[in-house]
């Protein structure tokens, strides 16, 4: 097993590690308030009714992940002096072929899972999908491209603070990577509590970010590249937001919504099923390709 990214020649003190995760954070925060502002000003644009919901909108929100790249590299360049495309992998590039493997099949996955769900009276009862009467589907095939692109952009921003800075560089201080696995996952759970949205459900999708999270980070460690992490957070943002979307919850782009209340007991069990499905995949995958849940490689010297 080849070993994690960074070389002990790359060893950061905390407070540069800090420093760079609240680098990112200030762009994020003032870029995407700077694009909620552009988009609120304009005519054509209009978050009144909610977030993404129209085509154009959500392209705009997904837009505004880009200052992330931007406060990435500067974070790389300027405090750690090190280019950006070591988070990349090993040898400081990204495997497309696994980005694209990745995202393809959590798009097959993820579309068959939605519709066989809906074959099983216990759950369509509860979680049943209805066209989306507000989108026409010529408006959804051109749409349908730049969407899809700018959910990399989002998807991807995201993989590269969580699974590219922080579990790399929090790494480099020691050699437990469970450590760095845990703590930007947990970061990345948290900043995924909702209640105002999930009520008390607010709780179980944490966990379950925080359990994506730390699945990504592993594979990342097992292939030695953040490109898987790419095209799975890729194809299952692809699915819930082009696809099998919540009605009211970036909804402008999905050919079929869903009317469950994310404050329901439903979802509560929805979210708690996912979390046990998605860890069962992994635990397949890592055992069939690499014969360990948890990765294996050299231990800095």
């Amino acid at each position: 097993m080849r070993s994690i990214f960074f070389q002990v020649k790359h060893e950061f003190p905390t407070w540069k590690i800090v420093l760079g995760f609240f680098i990112i954070s200030v762009f994020y925060v003032l870029g995407s308030f700077a694009i909620g502002l552009i988009c609120s000003s304009a005519s054509f644009c209009t978050f009144s009714t909610g977030l993404g919901r129209t085509p154009l909108s959500l392209l705009f929100v997904l837009f505004s992940f880009v200052p992330i790249w931007i406060g990435v590299w500067v974070a790389m360049k300027f405090i750690h002096n090190v280019p950006m495309k070591e988070l990349f992998g090993s040898f400081g590039k990204l495997d497309f072929q696994l980005l694209l493997k990745g995202f393809f099949v959590m798009l097959v996955l993820g579309i068959s899972i939605e519709s066989v769900l809906q074959f099983i009276p216990v759950v369509s009862d509860f979680i049943y999908y209805e066209p989306n009467q507000v989108l026409f589907l010529s408006d959804w095939v051109k749409w349908l491209l730049p969407v899809i692109l700018f959910i990399f952009v989002q998807s991807a921003a995201e993989e590269l603070i969580f699974r590219g800075y922080l579990l790399q560089i929090i790494w480099s201080k020691s050699a437990s990577y469970l450590y760095a696995v845990i703590c930007p996952s947990l970061i990345f759970g948290l900043l995924h509590f909702d209640a105002q949205s999930y009520g008390a459900n607010a709780w179980f999708y944490c966990f379950n970010t925080f359990v994506v999270g730390c699945l990504l980070c592993l594979a990342t460690l097992h292939t030695g590249n953040i490109a898987l992490a790419f095209g799975l957070h890729w194809g299952g943002n692809t699915v819930s937001l082009v696809f099998f979307g919540v009605h009211g919850n970036l909804d402008g782009m999905a050919l079929w919504l869903t009317f469950l209340d994310p404050k329901s007991g439903a979802m509560g069990i929805a979210l708690i099923i996912s979390t046990i499905f998605m860890i069962l995949i992994y635990s397949f995958w890592a055992l069939f390709y690499f014969s360990s849940f948890l990765p294996t490689f050299r231990v800095k010297e």
